[in-house]
């Protein structure tokens, strides 16, 4: 039995490395992608639909733990949902994140790449501590600082743009990953690129187990699978390795908008502060999260968000079950780029 799981798993990894071995191409739903120009900012696949966010009525708590009940639930593992569930109604817990959307959409960081992340910030020691819904301190954030708000006061507090208050928790959660252990307006471009590509992981391992959640057609869930073609895209002609960094990559966003084109996520740039000058350490927890795109004999991750973290995802990530290539596989068939 053991020899048989064994191999079916050995047959199934082979299968989706042949399909990452092929070059990019222009994805069956250019729809899935951004399209119009939002806060400045082009899409990437100008023909597709207008975007516009989710609508209706916004998640209360009951439709909360439906929504965990749904994606987490497991008949193998029962116990991983309760505890799930007992968090969702821990007191504490709603007094920091009161708002059952976001609620659900941290703690379908469970079981995933961003887990060591998520269970930093139920412990507290994480630099964000609490998030509601608002209006962030910029119109096209996703999740920033609340706009006017005492900084220094609201240090550790972070908002969901109210703009998407009625979408999925699945589609938010990957955002969620990205901030809790932000620098703010100290991160560099490294640490942007980085905490990017967890976003992006987060991302692939949910359309993995879900792939209908690529067919959602909102506008975040386009803006969110626009970062994650970026990931998913970049690789050296021929491999099947995930690059982070890759510069001798073909184009993340096959037949997409020109002046959106580049080889890899590295190559994005998310702020101007150059790397130099900032020189942050690697939260520990991010670390921990890192390790997980990688297989079990990588080195730690560095300390340091510098061209060292770029080289080491480049080398080490795409061989562990978070990220490998059954995972990305996957969620690319869901996009429809393969």
């Amino acid at each position: 039995m053991a020899d048989g799981a064994t191999s079916t798993m050995e047959t199934a990894d082979d299968a989706a490395r042949l399909l990452l071995e092929r070059p990019p191409r222009h994805p069956l739903h250019p729809e899935y992608f951004s399209s119009n120009t939002l806060f400045g900012q082009p899409g990437i696949y100008p023909g597709g639909p207008a975007m516009a966010p989710a609508s209706g009525t916004h998640l209360d708590e009951a439709g909360g733990r439906d929504v965990l009940r749904e994606l987490l639930g497991d008949p193998l593992d029962e116990s991983k949902l309760s505890h799930t569930l007992a968090w969702f109604d821990d007191r504490a817990l709603t007094e920091r994140v009161p708002d059952p959307l976001v609620r659900a959409a941290l703690l379908l960081l469970t079981g995933g790449p961003a887990e060591p992340v998520l269970n930093a910030f139920l412990n507290g020691t994480t630099p964000v501590s609490s998030f509601s819904i608002g209006t962030p301190d910029g119109q096209g954030r996703i999740i920033g600082r609340a706009a006017g708000g005492d900084h220094a006061a609201d240090e550790g507090h972070r908002v969901l743009n109210q703009r998407y208050g009625a979408e999925h928790p699945a589609v938010v959660a990957p955002s969620l990953a990205h901030a809790i252990c932000h620098h703010g307006a100290r991160a560099s471009n490294a640490e942007e690129a980085t905490l990017h590509g967890l976003l992006g992981a987060v991302h692939t391992w949910l359309l993995a187990h879900r792939p209908e959640l690529a067919w959602l057609g909102t506008e975040l869930s386009r803006r969110q699978a626009s970062l994650t073609i970026t990931l998913l895209n970049a690789r050296s002609p021929g491999s099947w390795r995930a690059s982070i960094r890759c510069p001798d990559g073909p184009g993340t966003i096959p037949g997409g908008n020109p002046s959106l084109q580049c080889p890899d996520l590295w190559s994005i740039p998310f702020t101007s502060l150059p790397t130099a000058d900032a020189e942050l350490t690697v939260p520990e927890p991010v670390r921990a999260a890192l390790a997980r795109l990688a297989g079990t004999d990588a080195p730690p991750p560095p300390l340091t968000y510098d061209d060292a973290v770029g080289a080491w995802l480049t080398t080490r990530s795409g061989e562990g079950q978070w990220f490998g290539a059954p995972t990305r596989a996957r969620a690319g068939r869901a996009l429809g780029l393969l």
